[in-house]
């Protein structure tokens, strides 16, 4: 059962989402899974999790996601109301949990709406601001205020000064204000949260994640996929898509070897529609190839279903035999 106030602020969001000329998935609102929405605009692809409080997300969840983002060239991103102890997420702030950003309904709609990007973003130390440093040299200069004058009028040292206009670190939001005000300028850099993939870091993974194929099924799906070379595979636990696997040669493979998949070892025809629909949904938008295995031995061949084709295990067995006489 989805809480009400998560529906609601899921309706907000996909709201955004559609007068921003985004394509958007089937929901996944109350699976508990890594994301709840992919959204798609142009070359933007967004991976969405959708929470009331960032700080309710688990480090493997976050793993997930920002690992679905990168196999599928996306970025990550979480919606929340909250941080902990229930406190309001402050709007034009962008909050960070296990590095994926984190904003406000409000935020979002400045972003995609407005076109108004966040300036501010929390850490340990408080709110912080990126300085134009070069601006702010030349302001202070025309001003003609030296280092040490300035740092004395705000309270700070020269060295910080100096750390300000080399952009080695960044502002607290507090002295930002005071060094406007006394420069007449905005010298605050605009946060972009849609940068380069690089911008998620390297991935570790977590010691409590203990996600890879548990069943007979899952065993021989992930062997075929490793004899056809989509060694780079991400185990999920609670969305439809169990596994999300791609080839790691970046010379010959691209997206169309990612493939999603959904397995359904005891399928009753709910769970295959449901599966089938989420697992198409997602291949559309993010571009990559879609299928389903089932455990029933009963399915015609060459089966396909609004897109998706659904191998039995009999007839995965069957390539996968196929293709080590080949190799």
């Amino acid at each position: 059962m989805i809480n009400e106030e998560l529906q609601q602020f899921y309706q907000e969001i996909t709201s955004i989402l559609e007068n921003s000329q985004f394509q958007l998935s089937t929901p996944l609102l109350g699976f508990g899974g890594c994301f709840d929405l992919v959204a798609k605009k142009q070359n933007l692809l967004l991976l969405i999790k959708i929470v009331l409080n960032i700080d309710s997300l688990r480090e493997e969840q976050t793993f997930e996601l920002r690992k679905l983002s990168i196999m599928l060239e996306g970025f990550p991103l979480i919606v929340g109301k909250r941080i902990r102890n229930n406190v309001d997420i402050e709007d034009g702030v962008v909050y960070t949990r296990y590095e994926i950003p984190a904003v406000s309904v409000a935020t979002l709609h400045n972003l995609l709406i407005n076109h108004l990007p966040p300036l501010i973003y929390a850490c340990r130390g408080g709110f912080k601001v990126k300085f134009d440093g070069a601006l702010l040299k030349e302001k202070r200069l025309a001003k003609n205020y030296s280092m040490g004058n300035l740092a004395q009028e705000i309270g700070v040292s020269k060295r910080t000064i100096y750390e300000y206009e080399h952009g080695t670190v960044d502002v607290s939001l507090e002295t930002a204000l005071k060094i406007e005000e006394i420069l007449n300028e905005p010298l605050t850099i605009a946060i972009n949260l849609f940068e380069d993939m690089k911008r998620i870091g390297s991935l570790t993974t977590p010691t409590s994640l203990n996600n890879r194929p548990k069943s007979d099924i899952e065993r021989e799906v992930k062997e075929h996929f490793d004899t056809l070379g989509l060694t780079d595979q991400l185990w999920t636990k609670k969305i439809p898509i169990r596994v999300l696997a791609r080839c790691l040669d970046t010379e010959k493979g691209d997206k169309s070897t990612t493939t999603v998949t959904g397995i359904s070892e005891e399928p009753t025809k709910e769970d295959v529609v449901k599966k089938v629909r989420v697992t198409y949904n997602i291949s559309k938008i993010a571009e990559v190839d879609p299928l389903l295995i089932i455990g029933s031995s009963d399915t015609p061949n060459k089966l396909n279903v609004d897109g998706v084709p659904i191998l039995s295990i009999d007839e995965l067995l069957k390539k996968k035999k196929k293709s080590k006489k080949t190799a």
